[in-house]
């Protein structure tokens, strides 16, 4: 990846033929470039309220990545939902694996969130996950109030009896038993 931080400013990922994703991009950091920025937040009005409607604002003229540096999580195909071996980073749109139990993505027990369902790029985030120094893991808890959402959510899905069935695996997640307060 580290190839990449020798495009040029502003470099990105589209999100589409027009604009850029603003989750991982090249900006070359300069004391000029700052005060650019500063001053031009007070003027300039970001269309989706955000950093990435700001910059795409600011940055109307930018260098285009490939797909494979900011993969963007989500699947147009409904029986396409893996993730191609060569990317290089995942921008994981709809529910963030941490925010799942690690055994499957639970984006699946919604079904306007399907789009954004992939176990493979699940796997992944969790490999990285158990890479990490175990000090790290605690910011990733699950919550209470997550594992409540999780449990509506696969209540729900059962009830509809959502078609991929991801909902009736048996869920071995230890953070279950070890919730945490933030």
């Amino acid at each position: 990846m580290d190839s990449f931080f020798v495009y040029p400013q502003l470099s990105a990922v589209g999100n589409d033929q027009v604009l850029f994703n603003s989750g991982i991009m090249v900006v070359e950091p300069s004391e000029c470039m700052f005060q650019t920025l500063m001053e031009k937040s007070r003027t300039v009005v970001s269309y989706n309220g955000g950093d990435q409607g700001f910059l795409n604002e600011v940055f109307t003229w930018w260098h285009r990545w490939p797909r494979r540096l900011n993969f963007l999580k989500i699947f147009e195909e409904k029986n396409e939902h893996e993730t191609p071996a060569n990317v290089y980073a995942i921008h994981y749109l709809g529910l963030k694996p941490w925010m799942c139990y690690r055994d499957y993505d639970c984006n699946w027990d919604m079904l306007d969130h399907h789009p954004f369902a992939s176990d493979s790029a699940h796997r992944r985030w969790w490999e990285v996950y158990d890479a990490m120094p175990e000090g790290l893991w605690g910011y990733c808890g699950l919550t209470k109030k997550k594992d409540a959402r999780i449990r509506k959510w696969r209540r729900i899905a059962q009830k509809k009896n959502l078609f991929d069935g991801h909902w009736k695996m048996e869920v071995r997640d230890p953070r279950q038993k070890m919730l945490v307060d933030l």
